[in-house]
Formats: structure tokens, C-alpha cells, sequence
């Protein structure tokens, strides 16, 4: 169960890694700019080492399957919500495949 919580971990630190590359291109300073480079550096080794560790309690490509879902349901999920970007049902339902195909590699 440890695992599967690392997994959930990686994949929020991905999804907070994009909302940071948004908040990143909207910077002014360099200072600004400086310190979310620092963050993401941060960020994105905590999502991989949160990673690295699930996987040693699920086969590589469910973890990889599932941490990528994440991110890609995340980073829409922060540009309908932070950009304010239209969800048609096209992108709905491809969202939906994601969910689905990582949900069904876990079960079989």
C-alpha cells in the first residue's frame, strides 16, 4: 500500500511541477525565474525519486503508466482551472482513456 501512496506522491509532485512551469513563464524578475528553476529542479527530483521507489513495488510500466496519467490529467486539469481553457467532450473523453487504460494495466 506504501507503494501505491509513493505513486499517488510522484504523480502530485508532477502535477505541481506543471502548475509551476505556468507560474514560471509568467514570471517577471530573474530573481522570480531563478527561484522556480530551483523549485522545479526540487520538485521534479522528489516526483522521480517517489517514482524510482514505487516501482519496486509495481512492474515498471504500470508505475511509469499511472505517473504519466497523472501528470497528463493534472496539467488539464491546471488549464481548464488556472487558464481558464474550454474541456470539450473530445478532450473528455480522451482524458477518460488515460484513467481508464492506467486503471485496467493495474488490474491485468
Amino acid at each position: 500500500m506504501i507503494y501505491f501512496f509513493a505513486l499517488l506522491a510522484a504523480g502530485g509532485f508532477e502535477v505541481v511541477g506543471v502548475a509551476m512551469m505556468n507560474a514560471f513563464s509568467r514570471a517577471r524578475t530573474a530573481r522570480a525565474k531563478t527561484l522556480y528553476v530551483v523549485a522545479l529542479a526540487v520538485n521534479f527530483a522528489l516526483s522521480l525519486s517517489a517514482l524510482g521507489y514505487a516501482m519496486k513495488g509495481f512492474p515498471m510500466s504500470v508505475a511509469y503508466a499511472i505517473w504519466t496519467g497523472i501528470g497528463a490529467v493534472g496539467a488539464v486539469a491546471i488549464d481548464v482551472f488556472v487558464n481558464h481553457a474550454k474541456l470539450g467532450r473530445a478532450k473528455a473523453f480522451f482524458l477518460f482513456l488515460i484513467i481508464f487504460s492506467a486503471i485496467m494495466l493495474k488490474l491485468i
